[in-house]
């Protein structure tokens, strides 16, 4: 599969811009951890406010749903939860390590279910068993789980302005 870019695009530096202010952010991430965390950590309340105000307009919009009322139960909660989480970012910070603590045990739980669909693969299992480990890790060494978060958001904003750059460069007229 071959990706075709329209060069005739007339705004491609904006993808060269947005590119290396990606790269520049990653970097500012690994230089300065312990502000990173408190950043993510007001990020993540103010994502959690923003899903509570979606859940409020599902519920104006969808009039005869059978879930209203819990719609609306879950849009206030996640609004007072997120004003919260903005206010107290130490809150923030250690409800985020607990959620992807748990993301990452769940998804090495659910490989360790999925060796059996193929055949009891050993890899899967240990692939399974490492990652719920690093999810207890995360969960239960507060610095460990903070570094992670950090040290894998800021990698994929590299990565992510990297190729941002690389878009916008391959737009470019010649």
């Amino acid at each position: 599969m071959e990706l075709s870019v329209d060069r005739s695009l007339r705004h491609w530096w904006v993808f060269l811009i947005r590119g290396i202010l990606f790269i520049l952010v990653g970097i500012y991430m690994i230089c300065s951890p312990a502000t990173s965390f408190v950043a993510l950590g007001f990020l993540f309340g103010l994502i959690v406010f923003f899903t509570g105000i979606a859940e409020l307009l599902h519920v104006t919009g969808h009039r005869n749903s059978t879930n209203r009322g819990w719609h609306l139960a879950l849009g206030i909660i996640d609004i007072i939860l997120g004003v919260v989480l903005m206010g107290h970012v130490a809150a923030a910070i250690a409800i985020l390590r607990i959620v992807v603590g748990i993301w990452f045990l769940l998804r090495g739980i659910s490989l360790i279910s999925f060796s059996r669909a193929v055949g009891r693969s050993w890899v899967l299992v240990l692939g399974g068993i490492v990652t719920a480990i690093f999810g207890l890790l995360i969960i239960f060494n507060a610095g460990f789980g903070a570094m992670t978060i950090i040290l894998f958001t800021a990698i994929a904003f590299i990565i992510t302005g990297i190729f941002n750059a690389w878009l916008g460069y391959k737009m470019k007229p010649r």
